[in-house]
């Protein structure tokens, strides 16, 4: 019954609380009249008078292939390392839909699968996709227990050193693992993004390890705010950084030769790193 409130796809799950409560009282009856549960079908009572449509993906088998074998060619024991995939295609033709299919595959891998959305109305918010992605890794690390999260601490105070309000001004989360930080010295505005890029570039290190790769997805990147795509360059071309698949997601009717993404991409590509492409 757990299994079935669980279950992955909602057409597999209770379709209404009476088909819970009716097992529940199945359960019940059994213990009162014979002291065990003895098996049954779950569900076999629930509602299902109702047309649904299944939240299966369809048709995508091929795009989902090549996501996965992007994956194993990160962890695996090819030369590539770190890799960028771009999906691209119209408004509502399923790009988000063929990059969750993977989620699965890959957490059973010991990996981390984090996902952000830049969005049209927040175009001056710098890293706003970045930031709701490591948020979510954030809340992920706290489940883990108590040990987990104290490894964790550790890591990211080598790799922040001194300056790790840097990133709990932007990453407020990080501080429920790390703990108050000191003051950081006021800077220049021009030096500020530099000194945030390489820091953050410190703390995505302490995710992408052999022992468990990451995943990131940034969608929608046809409104990525240029501080975004500057960090995402940075990270694509980073000698150091191993273990990271980057998935970007575009609509590629709304982008052009001239559009700052396609630049930014041409120049990680320049940089020797490996970019591939699926268009839906």
């Amino acid at each position: 019954m757990v299994m079935k409130l669980l279950a992955k796809t909602a057409e597999d799950r209770y379709q209404s609380a009476l088909g819970l409560k009716a097992d529940l009282e199945t359960c019940f009856d059994q213990l009162q009249g014979s002291g065990k549960i003895a098996n049954f079908i779950p569900g076999k009572l629930d509602k299902f008078g109702q047309f649904l449509i299944p939240q299966k993906l369809y048709g995508r088998e091929a795009e989902v292939a090549q996501l996965l074998e992007a994956f194993e060619r990160v962890v695996g024991n090819s030369q590539s390392k770190i890799e960028l995939m771009l999906v691209s295609g119209y408004s509502g033709i399923g790009k988000t839909s063929v990059v969750n299919e993977i989620h699965k595959p890959i957490v059973r891998q010991r990996g981390y699968f984090i996902a952000g959305k830049f969005d049209q109305f927040k175009r001056n918010i710098p890293y706003a996709a970045l930031i709701q992605a490591f948020q979510e890794l954030m809340r992920q690390l706290l489940t883990e227990n108590s040990e987990n999260i104290g490894i964790w601490k550790e890591k990211l105070l080598e790799a922040f050193g001194q300056n790790g309000q840097v990133i709990i001004d932007v990453i407020p989360e990080v501080e429920l693992i790390v703990g108050k930080q000191p003051a950081v010295p006021t800077i220049g505005s021009s030096e500020s993004p530099n000194r945030f890029n390489r820091l953050f570039q410190k703390f995505i290190q302490v995710f992408t390890q052999k022992e468990h790769p990451l995943v990131l997805f940034l969608d929608d990147l046809q409104w990525v705010d240029s501080a975004s795509l500057k960090l995402i360059q940075l990270l694509m071309t980073d000698a150091d950084c191993k273990y990271l698949l980057m998935i970007g997601a575009d609509r590629d009717n709304e982008v052009n030769p001239a559009h700052p993404t396609i630049q930014t991409i041409d120049k990680i590509k320049q940089s020797g790193a490996l970019v591939n492409n699926i268009i839906l």
